[in-house]
């Protein structure tokens, strides 16, 4: 009778934190989001301009390099996030890792990552409707430093933060909201959309991808098993990238 009273509760919390999350919360936590990245890229452009006396561009070059800027994307982000409590409330409710106790689980991560890897393999090697080299020219990789830090942050940049940040956004946010306010497929197919237009040069992987992030999420419930999946996904795009200049 306790557990029942406990799981109705936490229904109780569920609903009324989607409830109070309308278009005003989302559109202006996402006018904050580009504000606050603006403001600091100005900021630290400033600051790369008096650090770049007699260095001939080195501090310019150093931070314009892709891991750096998603760094500071998911700083501007996390500051957004802090100044929106209803958003921290409304994605709280989507965060979970009972899903990582359950053997089914474990199942549906293996599916994905091999429905994933085939979708890519088809649209990259066989169709090749996209260029899977591209990338190393999308993220300018090419001209990174081969240091072992520089190559560190990289991998946290690309493999950690980077997946966290787009999972809460895309499937925590834009997918979760669209779903509670509207349906659960104009959810995925926008969300997917936009996941795909911001992967240049690879929007239909991605947004297959994005699609496959969703359903992960709808059958577990929780977005820990994506992000866990998107971070694997990402170790091995980017070690892939890395090997082909030479970088590992």
């Amino acid at each position: 009778m306790y557990e029942e009273e406990v799981i109705h509760k936490e229904h109780q919390d569920i609903n009324k934190a989607n409830a109070k999350m309308g278009w005003g919360g989302v559109i202006g936590f996402f006018a904050s989001y580009l504000f606050i990245i603006i403001v600091t890229g100005i900021l630290i452009g400033i600051l790369v301009v008096i650090l770049d006396r007699g260095t001939e561009g080195y501090y310019t070059n150093l931070f314009m390099q892709s891991h750096y800027m998603l760094i500071l994307d998911a700083i501007g982000f996390v500051f957004a996030l802090l100044l929106f409590k209803r958003v921290r409330q409304f994605l709280k409710t989507a965060f979970s890792f009972a899903p990582l106790k359950k053997g089914s689980t474990y199942l549906f991560l293996l599916a994905a990552f091999i429905i994933n890897y085939i979708s890519q393999f088809l649209i990259l090697n066989v169709l090749k409707w996209e260029d899977g080299t591209s990338q190393v020219d999308t993220f300018g990789l090419e001209g990174v430093s081969d240091h072992w830090f520089n190559i560190l942050l990289l991998y946290v940049a690309f493999t950690v933060i980077t997946p966290i940040k787009e999972e809460i956004m895309f499937r925590g946010l834009v997918h979760k909201f669209l779903d509670v306010k509207y349906h659960f497929w104009i959810g995925l197919i926008v969300s997917s959309v936009i996941f795909g237009a911001l992967h240049p040069g690879h929007f239909l992987s991605a947004a297959i991808m994005g699609a496959i992030f969703v359903l992960l999420y709808r059958l577990t419930k929780s977005l820990v098993v994506p992000i866990f999946l998107h971070i694997i996904w990402n170790m091995y795009a980017v070690t892939g990238m890395l090997a082909m200049i030479d970088l590992i």
